[in-house]
This record gives structure tokens, sequence and C-alpha cells, in this order.
């Protein structure tokens, strides 16, 4: 089974288990992110902005040789939703900021922190996750692979690494 594949895997389980116990209409995404802490396992197991960006790639690059990845999926769902069914896009919205919460963890245990100062780590987290999603679209839209390399350049570009 891919990496990929477990993820989906891990995704499905814990959607499956929350709708169990808190069903459907009470279990949000953010909640399932959470659960399933596929983010934060990338975001712990590197040393640095640098590693962490590249794993980001490496995870994108894996799902696209598997064919299974087309663009950030809260993302597409969740634009889809916004206008339509606002206490949905709700949940969306914080599953959006569970992942600039990722890129704060990152960049502060990466000390950029004590570089930049503190106040400025939210704001270039905001930065990363609209890095991030920008390309992602751009990516859906095109299916260029050469968007997933730019994005991994200009994330590390936040922390200083140059583009």
């Amino acid at each position: 089974m891919t990496k990929g594949e477990l993820s989906k895997k891990k995704i499905i389980e814990a959607a499956g288990d929350l709708f169990w116990k808190n069903g459907y209409t009470k279990t949000g995404i953010n909640e399932i992110l959470k659960t399933t802490e596929l983010l934060r396992g990338v975001a712990a197991d590197s040393d640095s902005w640098g590693s962490f960006c590249d794993s980001f790639l490496r995870a994108f690059q894996e799902e696209l040789a598997d064919k299974r990845y087309y663009g950030c999926p809260l993302a597409v769902v969740g634009m889809e939703i916004a206008f339509q069914e606002k206490e949905l896009a709700k949940h969306y919205n914080q599953a959006m900021g569970e992942i600039q919460k990722i890129f704060e963890q990152v960049l502060r245990k990466d000390g950029i922190a004590k570089r930049a100062g503190e106040a400025e780590v939210e704001e270039l987290a905001a930065l990363c996750l609209a890095v991030y999603e920008g390309n992602l679209v751009l990516y859906r839209l095109s299916k260029d692979q050469s968007l997933l390399l730019r994005m991994n350049r200009q994330l590390k570009a936040v922390a200083g690494d140059g583009i």
C-alpha cells in the first residue's frame, strides 16, 4: 500500500469513527484532520523548515506518481460550499486554520520566531498557506507539476532560504 493509500485509509477510518461517535452533522473536517494528524506527522518528522518543505513536496510527488492527487480537497470543496452552506464553510475555514498552525509550528521549531520575531510567525504562516493553496489550485487547473516545485521554492523563501 502506498503512502497516499495509507493516508486516504486513515482519513476514511477517522471520519467513520467520528461519524459513528458524533453523527455526520456534528463531525467537522477540522476534527477529522486533527484525528489523523497526517500533516502533523510531516511536521514532527522535519528537523528544519527546508526539510519540512522537501517532505511536503515528496508527499505530493508520491501521490502524483500514483495518479491520486489533484489539488487540495479542502480548498476545492470548501470553495464550492462557502456560498451555499455557510455553517459547513466555517468548518472548512477552521481546517485551513489548522494547516496554518502546522506551518507556524514548523517555523517556530526551525527557530524562525527567534530570527524574525514571534509576531511575524503568524504572518509568515499565513503567507505559507496562501503559497500552498494558490499553487495547488493552479496545479489542479493545469496539471503542471512544475507548480509544485515552485511551491517548494516559494515556501523555502519564506524562511529566508531564497528562491
